[in-house]
C-alpha cells in the first residue's frame, strides 16, 4: 500500500496491515527507522531556550525546596570548610579586595549603604527620620562657623579652663603638716 512519509514527504510501500493498524491508532506513518526515530523527536530547541526554560524551573525549585537546600548546604559546608584553607584563600584575594575598596564610587556606594544600615540598626522603623534629622544637623554643622562649633561643644579655652580648675583644686587642698593628718578626728584628754 503506498504512503507518504510524515516526516520527509517521500512516497512509499508498506504493507496494509501496518497501515489499517497506524490509522485506527491514530500514528504517523514512516518511511523508515531514520525517519521514524527523527520524526518522534521532541522539536528542536536553540540553546537559549534551553537555558531560558532550565532557569525558570530551577527558579521555582528553589523557592519550593528552600529549606531543604538550606539544609544540604549548611551539611556540605559543615562537612567541607577547612579553616586553614580558607585562611589562605582570604590573603590572596586580601590584595585585590583592598584596591576595590579604595575606589572612589565604591566608597560613595559604601557610605550611602552604611547610613541605612546603622538607621535600621539603631532605630528601627524610625530609620527614615534618623537619616533626616542626621542630614539637618550636618548642614547646620556646615553652616556654623568654627568658634560657633568650639563654643556648642565647650572646647572654647579648654587648656586653660582646666589650669584654672587644677589651681582651684590645689588651693582648696590642706597644706603642711595638715595635709597628712586631719587633726580634727584626734579627740585630746
Amino acid at each position: 500500500m503506498k504512503i507518504i512519509c510524515a516526516h520527509c514527504g517521500k512516497a512509499c510501500d508498506k504493507p496494509p496491515n501496518e497501515v489499517n493498524r497506524a490509522r485506527e491508532a491514530g500514528y504517523r506513518l514512516f518511511c523508515d527507522r531514520r525517519c521514524a526515530g527523527l520524526g518522534r523527536r521532541a522539536p528542536f530547541k536553540s540553546k537559549a531556550q534551553k537555558r531560558a526554560e532550565k532557569a525558570a524551573y530551577d527558579s521555582l525549585y528553589r523557592i519550593r525546596n528552600h529549606e531543604l537546600l538550606k539544609a544540604k548546604k549548611r551539611a556540605h559546608h559543615l562537612r567541607t570548610y577547612d579553616p586553614a584553607k580558607a585562611r589562605v584563600e582570604r590573603k590572596k584575594k586580601m590584595a585585590r579586595h583592598v584596591e576595590y575598596c579604595r575606589r572612589p564610587e565604591y566608597k560613595r556606594w559604601k557610605s550611602v549603604y552604611d547610613r541605612k544600615y546603622r538607621s535600621k540598626k539603631f532605630f528601627g522603623p524610625f530609620a527614615e527620620a534618623a537619616m533626616i534629622l542626621a542630614d539637618l544637623k550636618h548642614s547646620i554643622t556646615e553652616r556654623a562657623s568654627n568658634h560657633e562649633i568650639r563654643q556648642e561643644n565647650q572646647t572654647i579655652n579648654k587648656v586653660q579652663r582646666r589650669r584654672r580648675d587644677a589651681q582651684e583644686k590645689e588651693r582648696s587642698r590642706p597644706r603642711g603638716r595638715d595635709r597628712r593628718r586631719d587633726h580634727s578626728a584626734i579627740v585630746r584628754p
